[in-house]
């Protein structure tokens, strides 16, 4: 490379090359530097816009431009949207049979076929008292021969206090005691009386309340219906008439089978 050629190239990037302050005694002349000559690349033809409508001469149309359609290949099936599913609203879980319940007593007596689960006070009926002369007179009335008392359930099972105590509970733990304690009794029917006894068809207690005058279906059970505790029985005479109307309808269970 030639001297002013690389002087030249130093000066374009910038940089200061030491030069004599004068010229040097036999030193040659200083050439201006000599740049490549770099190609410039082709330029496009400028192609001519159509003609406007404005600038068309009166009486000439302009060319219509038509659009060419889309056709849909076989085979390339057209996706339609898929609108959003909602979702169902989520239902607030019921709470009440998760509310820990008082303790209670019940009584399982035998008249039979037909199985009494009764709520007492502790420590029961006994020979006597004018509730077990009630439940002498609804045995006799309904047919059935005398009662005989078979066990007892209390509630809570455990004092422990972190042993579950719900009414959910209460309705499982009373619904194993019944069919371990019924399984070889022959009984074709279940009469409960009072809120707590009712827990054996219902976990709810609220609901439970709601079954009375009934008869209700249960799993690996006997048929069971429901009243109020002797007490009220004795208490209002009204109840009683209901209690009799039950009885009418549900007696075919055991006299049948005699």
């Amino acid at each position: 490379m030639l001297e002013p050629t690389r002087l030249g190239y130093l000066q374009a990037m910038g940089i200061s090359s030491w030069l004599p302050r004068e010229p040097l005694t036999h030193a040659p002349p200083r050439l201006p530097a000599e740049w490549p000559v770099l190609a410039q690349p082709p330029q496009e033809p400028e192609t001519a816009a159509p003609p406007s409508r404005e600038s068309l001469s009166p009486g000439v149309e302009a060319p219509v431009i038509r659009r060419r359609p889309e056709l849909v290949r076989p085979g390339r099936a057209v996706e339609a949207p898929v609108p959003p599913v909602a979702e169902p609203p989520v239902e607030p879980a019921d709470t009440r049979s998760q509310v820990a319940l008082e303790p209670f007593y019940l009584q399982l007596w035998l008249a039979g076929p037909c199985a009494l689960l009764l709520e007492l006070p502790e420590p029961g009926l006994e020979s006597g008292m004018s509730a077990r002369r009630l439940l002498d007179d609804i045995v006799r009335a309904a047919g059935l021969p005398g009662v005989r008392l078979l066990a007892d359930f209390r509630w809570p099972l455990s004092r422990n206090p972190q042993f579950d105590r719900s009414a959910q509970a209460a309705h499982l733990a009373l619904q194993a005691f019944m069919q371990g304690r019924l399984e070889e009794q022959g009984v074709v029917s279940i009469g409960c009386f009072g809120p707590r006894a009712a827990l054996l068809g219902e976990p709810v207690p609220e609901q439970a309340l709601e079954l009375f005058q009934r008869e209700l279906a249960l799993d690996q059970l006997a048929p069971a219906w429901f009243c109020p505790e002797l007490q009220s029985l004795m208490n209002e005479p009204a109840e009683k008439a209901r209690l009799w109307a039950l009885l009418r309808r549900v007696m075919r269970r055991w006299q049948e089978r005699e």
